[in-house]
């Protein structure tokens, strides 16, 4: 249901439409007042020091990159949890729980310190990237792969990977292109032959360590071995025993509260601030093993939590009810986005917009205090935000480039699907550190995203006080 905007709003707005035709097209967008003195109180909740704080936490080393799913990730969300209780918010988990819970299959590759064994060849160094659903034992002849089209196999296949690849990670695909090949011509296993430098080591050691979830594309057609390069002849016989990947329920949750709003009539209807509170956990190469994720996206659950201390402190509160949500799972495709909607807590009718926030601690150069909205065309959402964050003298615009490209990119597109007005707030862009362990708290441009968080409220409130009502265009 569509509401007008409120009297003064629409006053605000008739003043821009009095000029002439010819200037009218060139006047500028109609202008909001000031934020009220009690809307400046939520302001000073937004401060560096606190910005500082919350951001230097969740992109800590303790939390070990927020790997989903991950013992840093339960300890983030349980910070989330505690901020937003803090706020005076309502959980809208069970029984006013904080926490959405649910289950995902994940599995672990086993150890198997010693998976080959060839007869007079001792002390052969053999490690273990990817188990099968089933335990294999072969013994016999081992051969190595040739690329013979018309090759065929019975067994576990030798496969040289040449030249010592030190980079990281290594090159999975070619390896799932090689072990698909061989699958259809009858391997049951693959054993790479990897130099002691080669970064196969270092990945089958992380895919030891850490669960990951179960999904297509993190899983090999056959069963992935590795055996030290040269020590090996041509034809060997040996025993193979490769243990069966070892299959787990891994609980996850997403981070839900609400602050209430103040109308009657208005209460039903929300506004929903999210961002991921997940990413790439450990496994990096180097002294540095850590994804941290500073950026990508604890910029994002900064910014949700300071928000919803922004608001809370507004009395009487915005008309509107405010959600406050930080997803897991996101970097795995989307997945504690689209099991919040699918388990939706609050009415998806209801929902006016999700304002989903990614990486704002890093501007482009030239561009601090703007922020950018993707999909800018599918709804006018982002010409009111524009309206409400220039009171702050914080542009929000369409980017040239980045605003449609990423628009089905973030857990609001979860939320796209369902058919409510969702859209990302980035102020920065896919920077050199995106995605590497140099994503780091000691990079973030604290000032810049300190602003932008100010613009978002100050974007916000018009639809909080359903003052406005954004709308997708008209077909």
């Amino acid at each position: 249901m569509t509401y007008p905007i409120s009297r003064t709003y629409l006053a605000i707005f008739l003043l821009g439409l009095l000029v002439s035709p010819a200037a009218s097209q060139v006047a500028e967008p109609p202008r909001l007042e000031d934020l009220t003195a009690l809307e400046y109180t939520g302001l000073e909740q937004i401060t560096e020091s606190r910005v500082a704080g919350t951001l230097s936490f969740l992109a800590s080393d303790e939390l070990e990159g927020r790997g989903t799913p991950s013992r840093g990730l339960d300890v983030a969300t349980a910070y989330a949890a505690s901020r937003l209780r803090a706020t005076g918010a309502e959980g809208l988990g069970e029984e006013g729980s904080f926490y959405l819970k649910s289950t995902i299959d994940t599995v672990r590759t086993p150890l198997a310190p010693q998976l080959l064994t060839i007869k007079d060849s001792n002390n052969l160094r053999t490690s273990l990237m990817e188990g099968g659903a089933q335990e294999l034992k072969y013994e016999g002849p081992i051969v190595r792969a040739t690329s013979a089209a018309d090759a065929t196999y019975s067994g576990p296949v030798l496969l040289p990977i040449g030249e010592a690849d030190e980079t990281f990670p290594p090159p999975v695909r070619w390896l799932r292109r090689e072990a698909l090949r061989l699958q259809q011509q009858g391997a049951t296993a693959v054993l790479l032959e990897a130099s002691p430098e080669s970064s196969f080591w270092q990945f089958a050691e992380s895919r030891q360590t850490t669960s990951r979830i179960d999904v297509a594309r993190s899983r090999y057609p056959l069963p992935i071995g590795i055996v030290e390069a040269g020590k090996l002849a041509d034809s060997n016989d040996g025993q193979v025993i490769i243990p069966a990947n070892l299959a787990e329920a891994s609980p996850v949750r997403n981070v839900a509260g609400v602050l209430r709003g103040s109308d009657p009539q208005f209460a039903e209807e929300a506004i929903v601030f999210s961002a991921h509170i997940d990413h790439l956990g450990t496994g990096a190469p180097g002294d540095d093993p850590i994804y941290n994720g500073a950026d990508d996206d604890a910029s994002g659950v900064t910014a949700v939590l300071t928000l919803a201390d922004a608001f809370a402190t507004l009395t009487p509160r915005p008309k509107r009810s405010l959600i406050f949500v930080a997803f897991w799972g996101e970097e795995m495709g989307l997945l504690g986005s689209q099991h919040f909607v699918k388990n939706s807590p609050w009415p998806l009718e209801k929902i006016i917009a999700n304002i989903n926030i990614e990486m704002i601690g890093r501007p482009e150069a030239g561009a601090e205090n703007r922020m950018w909205m993707t999909g800018w065309e599918a709804s006018d959402l982002g010409e009111l935000m524009a309206m409400g964050s220039r009171r702050l003298a914080v542009e929000t615009f369409n980017h040239p480039r980045l605003s449609a490209q990423l628009y089905r990119a973030s857990d609001n597109f979860a939320f796209v699907q369902q058919g409510v007005i969702a859209h990302s707030f980035s102020a920065g862009s896919l920077h050199e550190d995106y995605h590497q362990p140099s994503d780091e708290f000691e990079k973030m441009n604290l000032p810049h995203m300190t602003q932008v968080i100010r613009g978002l409220y100050a974007g916000t409130l018009p639809i909080a006080e359903a003052a406005l009502t954004p709308q997708k265009p008209k077909q």
